[in-house]
């Protein structure tokens, strides 16, 4: 994984100072090396860093260059099938740094950009200049493992991993006040397309575009969305089979997927004692040729369930790694975790995945495996047990995590018009997919859909990449391939959310929780964990009003909040008030 940056003046050259200082800003996603160009007489900026997970590429300093060298490509993530295309696409090319870099860009010389785009398999995004027609490729994966943003005004154009280099490079960037108001009226943080600044939004999921710099015209070649991997017929046909039968395959799929994930260098496999990381763990650990090491984060008296982690031992032959995390360690990743993210925190765990990932860099690694998307994709959260049987479609998206949820606070000036017009708009277009179920199961797939769609790239991606790389580490979550979401989307409702079950415990993730008593002892299936960490207490050190939050925001009824029993509206506080004081250059 590494970190890419590509700027482009519309207007005049760009100033290599800023482009420099923009550079360093993404050294950490890529420690190994690094490179800079230049092109077009100081009208495109090209830059990586790199961190090496496969080859060598030190052996091939041009690896980014195509052999004619027509194409030179920035790219951050992995494709998994980079040998097989290798070997059927580009024939006798030798790739001499051995890297799927190296192959992508050649790809090229030989397929056109749609034709290559559709040929990845792995969590990627990457920008491909072609000095012959002048233009730029941009693409990043359906999933949206890997993130990209993009900030466009009347002079510049800039696409990079992060929002740091960005900021360097932008001449007049501002704080977008309506998408923190947003926020409040979210479970999370959402940026799905719009970030907390003006004119910078997120480079959609699934989107391949073409930029004629010449000109500056944008084309958009291909958007795909998880519904192009959704076929009716086949979650037709699944819910007619017996529960074994789903379970031994979605056991093949597991088993498959974790040798197709697993690097071959070394690596940890994060385990809270939770389903996800849990399965994750095992099916790596019996499926890898290399063993993944095994960590945990202990929260003292925050986590009931990771404190008792060691009831897993006698299922690998493992030592499990255990990080304990006090309030003060907690506390002291909170300045690097914003200042890396550059906005507020889509989610308080963003600083328990910083500790993490710095936790498998000093042990020397450079690739963690996490279980990010088991919740969404397969039903996972606590809020889903309150979901009745649906007798009728709803007319907007129930979901507290993908829909708008009042928690009470109130702008002047203000309202959530637009935020719930554009919710209802993706709660109809998802709902059509499903029209050929009955209300409950359309309801129900709905939900994880959008869940998955909208909450899931928006918050626990951004952890897991924005976060790891603050440490060189790349991230890579088990749930995010084509095959696991696939099977996700064609399992039935009642095998995700069965909101049927007279037992709440039963009501979430029954096919997980069944995989999960075939890989380990039932007894230490346990109720989900909540709220971890201590990201309110921590703030609450540093910050001891809303002032800012407040006047700029126009808040009116603040003082009639009670904060005493609501922790997740004082977290929105806490989270907002950090990020406008760190960031108040921006307030314009």
């Amino acid at each position: 994984m590494c970190g890419i940056l590509v700027a482009f003046a519309k207007k005049g050259t760009l100033d290599e100072n800023s482009c420099s200082r923009a550079s360093k800003k993404i050294f950490s996603r890529g420690p190994d090396f690094n490179f800079s160009r230049f092109k077009l007489n100081g009208k495109l900026f090209l830059s990586q860093t790199v961190l090496s997970i496969t080859g060598n590429p030190q052996n091939n300093l041009n690896y980014t260059t195509s052999q004619s060298g027509r194409y030179e490509i920035l790219f951050n993530g992995e494709i998994y099938n980079f040998k097989e295309l290798q070997k059927n696409s580009l024939g006798n090319r030798t790739n001499i740094s051995k890297t799927d870099t190296e192959t992508l860009v050649n790809l090229h010389e030989e397929n056109g950009p749609d034709k290559v785009f559709e040929s990845l398999k792995g969590m990627f995004a990457y920008v491909v200049f072609d000095s012959k027609k002048n233009n730029l490729t941009i693409a990043r994966d359906i999933v949206g493992e890997k993130v990209l943003y993009q900030y466009e005004d009347d002079s510049v154009f800039i696409a990079s991993s992060q929002i740091g280099p960005i900021l360097e490079i932008a001449q007049d960037i501002s704080i977008d006040k309506d998408t923190l108001r947003e926020y409040f009226f979210t479970r999370h943080l959402i940026t799905r397309k719009n970030t907390a600044y003006k004119n910078l939004k997120t480079y959609l999921p699934g989107s391949l575009k073409t930029i004629e710099l010449n000109e500056f015209k944008v084309k958009v070649n291909k958007r795909y969305t998880f519904s192009d991997w959704f076929n009716p017929d086949t979650l037709k046909k699944n819910m007619e089979k017996p529960l074994d039968k789903l379970l031994e395959n979605t056991n093949d799929i597991f088993s498959e997927n974790a040798k197709n994930i697993s690097p071959e260098i070394d690596y940890f496999s994060v385990i809270s004692g939770g389903l996800d990381s849990s399965l994750v763990s095992k099916y790596v650990y019996e499926n890898s040729d290399l063993k993944p090491k095994l960590i945990c984060l202990q929260f003292p008296k925050k986590d009931s369930i990771a404190s008792e982690i060691t009831n897993f031992n006698s299922f690998f032959n493992s030592r499990i790694h255990i990080k304990m995390v006090t309030e003060d360690l907690f506390g002291d990743f909170i300045e690097n975790s914003y200042k890396s993210i550059c906005m507020p925190l889509p989610t308080h765990s963003f600083i328990s995945q910083a500790i993490l990932a710095k936790e498998v860099n000093d042990q020397g690694s450079k690739v963690l495996l996490t279980g990010d998307g088991g919740d969404e994709l397969f039903g996972g959260y606590e809020f889903y047990k309150t979901l009745d049987e649906y007798h009728n479609l709803p007319e907007s998206n129930p979901s507290i995590y993908s829909g708008v949820v009042d928690i009470g606070i109130k702008f002047n000036n203000w309202d959530t018009r637009n935020l719930s017009d554009e919710s209802k708009d993706a709660w109809n277009s998802t709902i059509k997919l499903f029209e050929d179920f009955s209300p409950n199961e359309a309801t129900i797939q709905s939900i994880l859909m959008l869940d998955s769609t909208i909450q899931l790239e928006s918050v626990g991606i951004r952890a897991s990449d924005t976060m790891s790389m603050m440490s060189s580490v790349e991230s890579r979550g088990f749930f995010l391939s084509q095959d696991i979401v696939s099977l996700a989307l064609h399992t039935p409702a009642i095998y995700k959310i069965n909101n049927r079950s007279s037992n709440k415990e039963g009501v979430t993730r029954p096919l997980i929780k069944n995989l999960f008593k075939k890989n380990f002892s039932p007894d230490l299936l346990k109720p989900k964990q909540g709220f971890s960490g201590f990201p309110n207490e921590s703030m609450k050190k540093i910050i001891s009003d809303f002032q800012i939050t407040e006047d700029f925001l126009e808040i009116t009824n603040l003082s009639d909040l009670n904060l005493e029993n609501n922790i997740a509206l004082e977290w929105k506080l806490l989270n907002t008030e950090y990020f406008l004081r760190e960031f108040s250059s921006y307030i314009k």
